[in-house]
C-alpha cells in the first residue's frame, strides 16, 4: 500500500465536502466560533505539531502558529507528510471515541479543515490522504509492527503494549492534583513507537501518548470553556448596561402610573434623592453625586462587574499549558479582565454619542447617559489594567516576561493600557470646568490611542482568528457613525452667517448669536466657528432660543428652548444661558433665522465677546457650521400627560428650560416661579412672558430668593387640585439640590399628598 494516495478523486471528494462546512464558525469564542471543536482532535495534533516532519524547513524561524504557541513546520508540509496524516489518523481514532465522541461528519470537517493550520480551519491545505485512508493505513502499519514484535522473541528495547497505558478522564473542578484525577476503565496501548510531542523527528506512523494527549485535552477543553465565558460575561456586561435603561422606561407607560400616591412614596424614597445629603448637582469633593435611582444602576453594574469578573472558571490540573492552578488563574482572570473591559467600553461609547438611538426609546436625560458614561468608564479602566497585570505577573512567574516585552502585541497593549489609564486624569471634573477644550480634545486623542491599541494588541497576538477584534469593530462602529451622523448634519446645514451681538444693560455679560437662513426645531445645537481660532473642529452646545421662519417680524415666532449649555455645561450655575427675548436685528423681512443667548464666560464664548466691538449693541458676523438640533431632555411628555398641574421653578436663565414646556402644557393649571439677580434680564424677557397662555401663572423676584418651602407646600399639600403634579426646576445647581432635596421631604412626610413628578432639567458632562 503506498504511503501516500492524493488521487485526483479523493482530492475533488474533499473540496466538495469543504464547500458544505463552515469551519471554527464566525464571531465571538462560544457565539458562533469555536476554538477546539471536537477537542479530541486539537488534542492530538497538540502532542505532534513541533515534531520535526520530513518537510520541516531546518532552522526556520518563520512562525505557523500563535503567539504563545509557535511552529516552525508549514501548513502545507503537514497536510503532505503521511507519517504525520497516519499518526494523527490513529490518534483521532483511539481518544476520540473514548471522550468527546464527536460525530464522523465532525472528524471529517475537522481533517479537511484544520490539519494544516491548528486553530484557525483553513479549506485551501487539502490533506494528501482522506481520513478513513489515513487510518487504513496506520492500522496497517499498527498490524505490521505488531507481527515484527511478536517475531522478536525477548526484545526487551521494544515498545511493549503489553504494559497498557491508562487514560486519565478530565475532571471539571477547580485546581484538581494529580492524585485527584480518576482513572477509566479504558486502556489504550501500541506496538508503534510512542509520540510523545517535543521536537523529535516523527518520521514513521506513531501513537500518542496517553497521558501527553490527556494533558492537551485538559488545556485546550479548559481554554476553550473559559473563553466562551469570557465573551459571554462581556456580552451581559454590555446588555444590560445598554437595554437597561429601556426597560426601566417602559415603567412610564403603566396606566395610572404616575397617579398613584404610592408610587410617589417610592420614588421619593429610592429614585429621587441624592444618596449625599442633598448634593446631586453640586459636586462634593470634585464628584458629582448620583441620585439614588442612578445609584441603583451603577451599584447593579458594578456587582455585575465583580461577580462576573471572578466567576465561573473551569480550572483542571495537571495540563499542558498552565503548571499550576495559581498560573492558571492569574491567566484566567486576566483574559475576562481584558474582555470585559470592552464589553463596559461598547456601552459607554454609545452613552456619550450625541446620536445615542437610546434617547428615542427611554426617557433618561443626557445628562444621565453621560454620568453612567463616566461609570462605565471607570470599569472598563479598572478590567485594562488588571487585564495587563495579571497577564504580567503570569509571564513573570513563568520567566517569559523579557520575551513578551519585545512583542509589538505587548507594546501595543501596553499603548491603550496607557490610553486608558491617562483619561481618568485629564476627565476630572476640575478639569473640566477649568480646560474644557484640553479635557474634549485628550479625551478624543486618548479614546482613539486606546481603540487603536487595542486593535493592534489583538491582531499582533491572534490576527482575526479568535474574535476579539469585535469588540473594537462595535466600538469604533459607534464612535465613527457618530462623528459621520454630525458631519452629515453639518452638510445638511450647510455653511451659515452668524451675527454676535452684545445684550443691552448686561455689563457685556450675555450676547446673541443670530444664525441667518436658519429655522431650527428647539433644542441643543452644536455651532462650529472656524474662523474664530485655530482649534477649527471643535464644537460647542448651545441651546436655541427662538426662531424665525420667515414671516414678519410681528408675526415672528417665540419658540423658547428645551435644553442648554454653553460651551462646557459643568462651568455654568444654570441650565441654560439663553434667553428667548425677540430682537429686532434678529432677522428682517421673509428671512428665516434661529437665535441662541449665551453668557460670556470662558473659552468659546469668551472669544465670541472679544470679537465684538464697543459697547451694548455692538456686533460682528462670523461663519459657522451647525450640528443638530438635539433634544437632551428624555422623553417625558407621557409624564406630563398625566399631570393636572405644573409648578416651574427656575432660577437665572434656568427659566429658559422651562418655557418649552409651558408651550407644551396646554389648558393645564401652570404656574411660573422665577428668581433673578437682574433686572436687564428680566427686562428683556418681559416680552416672552406677558406672551404666555392666561392659565400660566407667572410670578418673578429680583434680587431675592424663593421661598421654596411655601411654594412647594402649598402645591404639594395645600392644593385643592388633587391629580398629579409636575414640577420642573431648572437653575443654579444649589436652587436645584434644594428644591430636590424639599420635594422628597414633603412627600415623605405627607404620604397622602399630591403625587407628583420631578423633572430637575440639567445639562452636564
Amino acid at each position: 500500500m503506498t504511503p501516500v494516495r492524493g488521487t485526483l478523486a479523493s482530492r475533488l471528494l474533499i473540496a466538495l465536502y469543504a464547500l458544505g462546512v463552515q469551519g471554527d464558525g464566525t464571531g465571538l469564542i462560544g457565539w458562533g466560533k469555536t476554538l477546539y471543536n471536537p477537542t479530541c482532535c486539537f488534542a492530538c495534533r497538540g502532542v505532534i505539531k513541533n515534531q520535526q516532519l520530513l518537510c520541516t524547513p531546518v532552522d526556520s524561524t518563520e512562525n505557523h502558529g500563535t503567539t504563545h504557541n509557535p511552529v516552525t513546520t508549514p501548513p502545507d508540509c503537514f497536510v503532505q507528510d503521511p507519517s504525520f496524516l497516519k499518526t494523527m489518523a490513529l490518534c483521532i481514532d483511539t481518544y476520540c471515541a473514548l471522550s468527546d465522541d464527536p460525530p464522523m461528519s465532525l472528524i471529517e470537517d475537522y481533517w479537511v479543515s484544520h490539519l494544516g493550520t491548528g486553530t484557525l480551519g483553513d479549506y485551501q491545505y487539502v490533506p494528501a490522504m482522506p481520513y478513513h485512508e489515513a487510518l487504513s493505513a496506520a492500522r496497517e502499519d499498527e498490524s505490521h509492527a505488531a507481527l515484527n514484535t511478536n517475531s522478536t522473541a525477548g526484545n526487551e528495547t521494544s515498545h511493549d503494549h503489553m504494559n497498557m497505558r491508562r487514560l486519565k478522564a478530565r475532571q471539571h473542578g477547580s485546581g484538581a492534583s494529580t492524585e485527584d484525577l480518576e482513572i477509566n476503565a479504558f486502556d489504550v496501548s501500541s506496538p508503534l513507537p510512542m509520540a510523545a510531542g517535543g521536537r523529535a523527528p516523527l518520521n514513521v506512523t506513531s501513537f500518542v501518548d496517553p497521558e501527553a494527549w490527556q494533558l492537551q485535552h485538559n488545556y485546550m477543553s479548559d481554554f476553550e470553556t473559559n473563553e466562551a465565558g469570557h465573551s459571554t460575561m462581556s456580552i451581559v456586561i454590555a446588555i444590560v448596561a445598554i437595554f437597561l435603561p429601556i426597560g426601566l422606561s417602559l415603567i412610564r407607560y403603566i396606566p395610572g402610573l404616575t397617579k398613584n400616591r404610592g408610587w410617589s412614596y417610592i420614588q421619593s424614597m429610592a429614585i429621587y434623592p441624592s444618596i449625599w445629603r442633598k448634593k446631586h448637582r453640586e459636586p462634593v469633593a470634585g464628584v458629582l453625586v448620583p441620585t439614588r435611582g442612578q445609584a441603583m444602576y451603577i451599584f447593579l453594574i458594578s456587582i455585575l462587574n465583580i461577580i462576573l469578573l471572578l466567576a465561573p472558571y473551569v480550572i483542571t490540573q495537571p495540563q499542558a499549558s498552565f503548571i499550576s492552578r495559581d498560573m492558571q488563574t492569574l491567566s484566567i482572570i486576566g483574559n475576562r479582565a481584558g474582555s470585559m473591559a470592552m464589553g463596559n467600553v461598547v456601552a459607554l461609547f454609545l452613552f456619550a454619542a450625541r446620536n445615542n438611538v437610546l434617547f428615542y426609546v427611554s426617557d433618561w436625560s443626557y445628562g444621565t447617559y453621560i454620568l453612567l458614561h463616566r461609570w462605565l468608564g471607570y470599569w472598563a479602566v479598572f478590567h485594562t489594567i488588571l487585564h495587563s497585570f495579571m497577564l504580567m505577573a503570569n509571564y513573570m512567574v513563568l520567566g517569559t516576561y523579557q520575551v513578551e516585552l519585545a512583542r509589538l502585541y505587548w507594546v501595543w497593549g501596553i499603548v491603550g493600557t496607557v490610553a486608558a489609564s491617562a483619561i481618568l486624569p485629564f476627565s476630572l471634573l476640575w478639569v473640566r470646568q477649568k480646560f474644557y477644550e484640553l479635557f474634549l480634545a485628550s479625551h478624543i486623542v486618548l479614546a482613539l490611542l486606546f481603540i487603536i491599541g487595542y486593535y493592534y494588541h489583538i491582531w499582533y497576538c491572534y490576527e482575526y482568528k479568535w474574535g476579539y477584534e469585535i469588540w473594537m469593530f462595535i466600538a469604533g462602529g459607534i464612535w465613527g457613525a457618530d462623528r459621520v451622523l454630525r458631519l452629515a448634519r453639518m452638510a445638511f446645514h450647510g455653511s451659515c452667517t452668524a451675527v454676535i451681538t452684545a445684550i443691552e444693560d448686561s455689563d457685556g455679560e450675555y450676547f446673541r448669536i443670530d444664525v441667518q437662513g436658519k429655522h431650527l426645531k428647539h433644542g441643543v445645537a452644536y455651532l462650529t466657528f472656524p474662523t474664530l481660532g485655530w482649534r477649527f473642529w471643535e464644537s460647542h452646545p448651545f441651546s436655541v432660543a427662538l426662531q424665525n421662519s420667515g414671516a414678519d417680524d410681528g408675526e415672528r415666532e417665540s419658540t423658547p428652548p428645551s435644553d442648554e449649555n454653553t460651551e462646557d455645561p459643568e462651568k455654568s450655575t444654570g441650565k441654560s444661558q439663553v434667553a428667548p427675548a425677540a430682537s429686532p436685528s434678529a432677522s428682517s423681512g421673509k428671512h428665516a433665522t434661529t437665535t441662541f443667548f449665551t453668557r460670556s464666560r470662558t473659552g468659546i464664548t469668551k472669544k465670541l465677546a472679544a470679537r465684538i466691538s464697543g459697547g451694548a449693541g455692538s456686533s460682528t458676523r462670523l461663519r459657522i457650521l451647525i450640528d443638530g438640533p438635539y433634544d437632551h431632555s428624555g422623553r417625558v411628555s407621557s409624564q406630563l400627560a398625566q399631570c393636572t398641574g405644573v409648578l416651574y421653578i427656575a432660577g437665572g436663565v434656568g427659566i429658559t428650560a422651562c418655557l418649552p414646556y409651558i408651550a407644551q402644557s396646554g389648558a393645564k393649571d401652570s404656574k411660573l416661579f422665577w428668581s433673578v439677580r437682574q433686572t436687564g434680564l428680566a427686562t428683556a424677557l418681559e416680552p416672552t412672558l406677558a406672551a404666555l397662555p392666561s392659565n400660566v401663572r407667572v410670578e418673578t423676584t429680583v434680587g431675592q430668593r424663593l421661598d421654596l418651602d411655601a411654594l412647594l407646600g402649598q402645591e404639594m399639600v395645600g392644593a385643592k387640585n388633587e391629580g398629579p403634579l409636575a414640577i420642573v426646576v431648572c437653575g443654579p445647581p444649589g436652587m436645584a439640590d434644594d428644591v430636590r432635596q424639599k420635594v422628597v421631604s414633603f412627600a415623605k412626610a405627607n404620604v397622602l399628598g399630591r403625587p407628583y413628578v420631578l423633572l430637575d432639567e440639567a445639562f452636564s458632562w
